[in-house]
């Protein structure tokens, strides 16, 4: 065997970044480092690195790719393995867009690790770091007796994980489904909250007995008085999206969260067409590697309470790779 010795840098600073890494050896095979934290979700395997990496790969053609956030180009390195030693290979990713300096800042307001994850506090060191976030935020939710993973944070700023370039916190998400996997009156997601809004679920998300009661509007109330920020996501899925909506209770809007769905879009432009004032945010629920994500207009540098306020005011676009302003 061989060792494959990777070490990740930014091409303009020389500093070593954090990415997403896919190694694959000669049988075509991902290969892994023994207790990597891997990528969640569809698509292709990755696995998360803070900057340098060690795995075994067989004799023969090697090609490793590394990816960082959407601002960075994918870099595709390839090597001939010899069968025994070390290949000691060093990958510099090239900005492509650097947004920041425009006083645009990337955010993900939507996030959840489930029950089988078991190792939330390594992911969350370096979720926001591998995808380049500067806000992230994960939440806290209720669905029956399952024990998700997220649900362990205290509400509020998550201060273990945070840093002056990455802005961590852990919010709630407020649900209502008509049956366990329709959705009823709709998810709202209540973020730079104080406490949790209760109830954190409502009906069948509970249990067979619990009240459809109450309506999200009133968590959007309770939210607001805590100076929280209301989202409704999930594209608009929900009876109760067009009714809070048009009471003024939301803040912004998740789209594509966590996938693009043309009958929901359709929801969104008549609310727009309406006269409904519904700023666009994002987020990637479940697939926590996904590329989602919200850029708000801060005009300079990165302050987490002036891009709540962009957001609030709409000064923000949502993309999941392409840089249009």
């Amino acid at each position: 065997m061989t060792k494959l010795a990777g070490v990740i840098i930014d091409e303009t600073t020389g500093e070593p970044v954090a990415a997403r890494v896919q190694v694959l050896d000669s049988r075509g095979v991902f290969i892994h480092p023994p207790n990597a934290i891997l990528k969640v979700g569809p698509g292709a395997p990755f696995f998360y690195s803070d900057g340098a990496f060690d795995v075994d790969i067989t004799r023969g053609p090697t090609q490793v790719i590394v990816e960082r956030g959407t601002e960075y180009a994918p870099a595709i390195v390839k090597l001939d393995a010899a069968p025994t030693g070390t290949e000691a290979v060093e990958i510099a990713l090239r900005r492509w867009s650097d947004l920041a300096q425009q006083g645009w800042h990337p955010g993900n307001t939507h996030i959840h690790y489930d029950e089988k994850e078991g190792r939330p506090d390594e992911r969350l060191q370096l979720d926001p770091r591998v995808e380049d976030l500067r806000m992230t935020a994960v939440s806290i939710l209720k669905r029956g007796e399952l024990e998700y993973a997220t649900n362990k944070y205290p509400i509020g700023v998550l201060t273990d994980f945070s840093s002056a370039h990455h802005h961590v916190q852990c919010g709630e998400e407020s649900r209502h489904n008509r049956e366990p996997w329709t959705i009823g009156y709709g998810h709202i997601m209540l973020l730079n909250i104080r406490n949790a809004v209760e109830p954190l679920s409502r009906g069948v998300l509970v249990d067979a007995f619990e009240p459809d009661y109450p309506p999200l509007s009133y968590a959007c109330d309770d939210a607001r008085r805590q100076g929280g920020l209301v989202i409704w996501c999930h594209n608009g899925q929900g009876m109760e999206a067009p009714v809070a909506a048009a009471l003024g209770k939301l803040d912004a809007f998740n789209l594509f969260d966590p996938s693009w769905n043309d009958a929901e879009y359709d929801i969104y432009y008549r609310m727009l067409n309406a006269g409904m004032r519904l700023p666009a945010s994002t987020g990637s629920d479940w697939y926590i590697s996904s590329a989602n994500r919200v850029y708000s207009y801060t005009g300079g540098a990165f302050d987490y309470e002036v891009w709540l306020q962009a957001l609030r005011e709409g000064r923000t676009f949502i993309t999941n790779g392409p840089a249009l302003h």
